[in-house]
């Protein structure tokens, strides 16, 4: 049983700039049963979440998904050593084809893999995550993008990024500006959509997304308008 995912069409992109991207997707929110996203809820992400476009529009792949949820949490032990299995066979399959692995994840999740990431510190991991905190992870191979959420004021943001933390935020339309003024200061701003290696963005950048899927419609203000 795989568990983590390489064949993924934003990953894809990452390896024409020499990175093996594999990503864990589990079935977000509470779906299967158990919460894997604390802040989904009140983010407002949890309607638009993008665990149901792409392949998750499909009935095999959502139970899948919640098949590897609930192993998670009723089977943790056998859970991540299938994990372990793969972050393994993605270091020797990055080296057949010369490239450098990375690891997502909280590909549709929000929780916190300390223990696996410590294990394998010549890799490096990366996320999206709304809980904040995890900024201050210490970690060398974890970078985390924070998320905006429907909540998320233009204060918070101006202090996420003035803090040096990298924001992503989506938006209902693709945003080409290279820049966006947020509380009368204007930060550098990014296409998220063009590859998923997140690690690579400088500090200090909004990372613009564009709305997919059910949240092409959501107008409870996680999907933002472009200025």
């Amino acid at each position: 049983m795989h568990l983590l995912c390489i064949q993924n069409a934003k990953t894809v992109k990452g390896q024409k700039k020499g990175y093996l991207t594999a990503i864990l997707y589990l079935a977000s929110s509470d779906e299967s049963g158990y919460q894997v996203c604390p802040m989904a809820k009140k983010a407002g992400c949890e309607d638009p979440c993008l665990d149901f476009a792409g392949r998750g529009k499909f009935e095999r792949t959502r139970k899948s998904r919640i098949r590897k949820t609930r192993l998670l949490f009723e089977d943790r032990a056998l859970f991540l050593n299938l994990v372990r299995k793969d972050i393994k066979a993605l270091i020797r399959k990055a080296e057949r084809e010369n490239l450098i692995p990375c690891v997502r994840l909280n590909g549709t999740s929000d929780l916190w893999w300390y223990e696996i990431i410590k294990e394998f510190p010549s890799i490096q991991f990366y996320d999206y995550s709304k809980m904040y905190s995890r900024a201050n992870h210490g970690l060398k191979n974890y970078h985390v993008t924070l998320s905006v959420g429907k909540d998320t004021t233009l204060p918070a943001i101006s202090r996420m990024l003035h803090s040096g933390n990298n924001v992503a935020v989506v938006f209902r339309t693709k945003n080409a500006n290279d820049h966006i003024f947020i509380s009368g200061k204007k930060w550098p701003q990014i296409n998220g959509d063009e590859t998923d290696l997140r690690f690579l963005d400088p500090r200090g950048v909004v990372v613009a997304l564009t709305a997919k899927g059910k949240a092409r419609k959501d107008y409870s203000g996680f999907v933002r308008e472009v200025a």
